[in-house]
């Protein structure tokens, strides 16, 4: 086996059970709550301490895995992030399990800023969209294999074991990463020339701002993440009040469609754009551009058709070309990054998709629900699209001059 072969199953295996894990606790939600004595507020609190703790410490995992290397900290995050939910098992408390969940967003970040930017280090431009394709296959499978596993041990035998279930392959897996090669790192003076971390962090974090495609490419997908977030929180309640369905149908359905039309979505997309850049370098950007203005019609009738004959099939389709953009963006990021400042682009691009993204949508749609009704709440995800398809159209023209800056491509191949 190939080494970026190798790395791509222990990275995409070890991915999957990131996501599991990220999606578990709101499968046991209720069983969680109810031991715990917790409030609705307390219990969303957990979610957002996670999402707090992720954003904020994956500028210094990008900083630090650029200049010392990213297979140890690939490991010990997580190494740290299954242990973390493992020792879930024996939380007794609501202070307890709130640090769990901290611990958890550590470790995550670590392993979600730094992977990608390892699996880029060992291909080439053309071969990047498809590996990163099939690396974020674990975002659709692992989201459903959360609910299916909570669900079913949950239900069976309680919220603990399915956290213990959980973290333990995590642990017996990180150390596959030490089977990897490592990659090259910089000299020793580029590495001690900064004394502060988080000051050369957050500069070198304005640095990447200024490169037009990584710039107009983070805001896009923003966009499609605020639209994938609030849905992700609103669509069962949608499905029951607007179209009949019970609370079973309802995810069962979504299970379903985010599983199989998400996960083909991911791999379709990645697959298009590594064989059409042998055509143009702009192959992923226009892939992408294209099944966002594909998924804005398919998701309106998810919205407004009554007939479960317009609206299933139309809701499988606008997840498949919305989750075909994540190996496709990331590609993209990583490399007009450069090679020394890929696992920086990738945390800045965590920081800009979440804060812009998935944090404030599900407020956001929930207000607009509250005063003109949940149809219109969820219907702000038409104008995410459309404001995502403008801003992935803004890179277009960028995108071969950032990568000839960068050495991606030879200069005279910015003109064609």
């Amino acid at each position: 086996m190939s080494i970026p072969t190798r790395a791509l199953v222990i990275l995409t295996s070890l991915n999957l059970l990131d996501y599991l894990d990220r999606n578990l606790l709101a499968a046991l939600g209720p069983l969680v709550k109810a031991e715990l004595g917790l409030s609705h507020r307390a219990f969303v609190f957990l979610t957002t301490a996670f999402f707090l703790v992720y954003l904020s410490t994956s500028p210094i995992f990008g900083y630090l895995g650029d200049r010392w290397g990213r297979l140890r900290l690939m490991a010990a995050g997580a190494t740290l992030w299954s242990l973390a939910t493992s020792l879930t098992y024996w939380v007794r408390s609501y202070p307890a399990l709130l640090v769990s969940r901290g611990a958890v967003g550590v470790g995550e970040s670590s392993f979600g800023t730094l992977a990608p930017a390892y699996l880029s280090d060992h291909l080439p431009l053309r071969r990047r969209t498809q590996t990163l394709g099939f690396f974020y296959l674990a975002l659709p499978v692992g989201t459903a294999l959360g609910f299916l596993v909570g669900g079913l041990v949950g239900a069976k035998w309680g919220w603990r074991p399915a956290f213990l279930l959980a973290g333990l392959p995590g642990l017996a897996m990180a150390g596959l990463i030490y089977c990897l090669p490592p990659t090259p790192l910089p000299d020793r003076r580029e590495r001690s020339a900064e004394a502060n971390p988080w000051g050369a962090a957050w500069r070198e974090s304005r640095s990447l701002w200024q490169i037009p495609t990584l710039r107009w490419v983070t805001l896009g997908y923003a966009m499609i993440t605020f639209t994938l977030g609030g849905l992700n929180v609103w669509m069962p309640t949608y499905l029951q009040e607007f179209k009949g369905l019970s609370l079973l149908q309802a995810n069962l359905l979504l299970c379903g469609s985010v599983a199989l039309a998400g996960g083909l979505g991911t791999i379709t997309g990645g697959f298009l754009g590594s064989r059409l850049q042998t055509y143009t370098v702009r192959a992923p950007l226009w892939i992408s551009l294209g099944g966002v203005i594909l998924a804005i019609p398919l998701a309106a009738l998810v919205i407004f058709a009554n007939r479960a004959s317009l609206y299933f099939p139309a809701l499988a389709g606008a997840i498949f070309w919305l989750f075909a953009n994540f190996g496709l963006l990331t590609a993209v990021v990583v490399s007009v990054a450069g090679p020394r400042r890929r696992a920086q682009a990738v945390a800045l691009n965590i920081i800009i998709i979440h804060l812009l993204g998935d944090v404030p949508s599900p407020s956001l749609m929930g207000w607009v629900a509250d005063l003109w009704g949940l149809q219109w709440g969820v219907s702000l995800s038409l104008l995410a699209l459309a404001a995502g398809a403008v801003l992935l159209s803004l890179a277009l023209p960028h995108l071969p001059r950032d990568l000839a800056a960068v050495g991606e491509l030879p200069p005279e191949a910015e003109a064609s």
